[in-house]
């Protein structure tokens, strides 16, 4: 058990902060591995997501790269309860008693959620997104033809946005409860949020349309909303 965050000098913090980073990367690496193993069947289904698309590799390493991006993506999802959990391990030394008793949501309550919205993203985002960028062309007459790097570099950072979207709610109920901040000073400040989702909507979706951004600022406000009550009334 690491001294307690009083206690450590800054020497130890950075050796601390440097374990669990390794700690991390090792996570990920082996979601990476196993994930590999999945990857063509991620492929295939994306590919079956959009009927209507000509999927196409333009370059003679795209298809080899794609996959490997696929295995990261996968990756870092599979790894998620050992990220947590390393972001946990660091901070709770920090903490008093009662406010570790609410940190200890973190890993379950914050993978479970992770996930939540990692399948929302699947089974509700992702399918109307895809079928309307598929479908918005075509009043142009002009076919959707995507790269494959293109399509998954799309579709993961969607996903992973959702999926992190989801902890709102987990981080504004910890932040209140250890008393950092109040549920009326962030209900008051909800202004503020609003413009930082739709400013991190824009920038974690890869696209210009405004119907995908949305997609991802509107759940991210709703869930902040969620978190606010939860701090409230649990």
């Amino acid at each position: 058990m690491p001294p307690e965050a009083g206690t450590m000098p800054l020497v130890e913090h950075l050796r601390e902060l440097r374990r669990r980073l390794i700690w991390s990367a090792g996570a990920i690496l082996v979601g990476m591995v196993i994930s590999l193993v999945f990857a063509d069947y991620f492929i295939q289904a994306l590919t079956a997501m959009c009927p209507q698309c000509e999927i196409q590799v333009t370059q003679p390493t795209a298809g080899f790269v794609s996959f490997f991006q696929i295995g990261l993506r996968l990756g870092l999802i599979a790894a998620a309860p050992v990220l947590l959990y390393q972001v946990y391990a660091f901070v709770a030394p920090g903490l008093h008693a009662n406010e570790r008793r609410y940190l200890n949501l973190l890993v379950p309550g914050g993978f479970l959620l992770f996930m939540t919205g990692i399948l929302f993203g699947w089974f509700v985002v992702l399918p109307s997104t895809v079928g309307f960028l598929a479908t918005f062309p075509s009043q142009f007459g002009v076919a959707s033809n995507w790269t494959l790097d293109a399509y998954i570099a799309l579709v993961t950072n969607l996903l992973l946005a959702i999926g992190v979207a989801f902890l709102t709610p987990l981080v504004v109920y910890i932040l209140a409860k250890t008393g950092l901040l109040t549920p009326a000073f962030m209900a008051h400040y909800r202004r503020y949020f609003i413009l930082v989702a739709a400013v991190t909507a824009a920038i974690l979706t890869p696209t210009p349309d405004p119907f995908t951004m949305l997609m991802v600022m509107i759940p991210m406000i709703m869930l902040y909303e969620l978190g606010i009550l939860m701090a409230r009334f649990l």
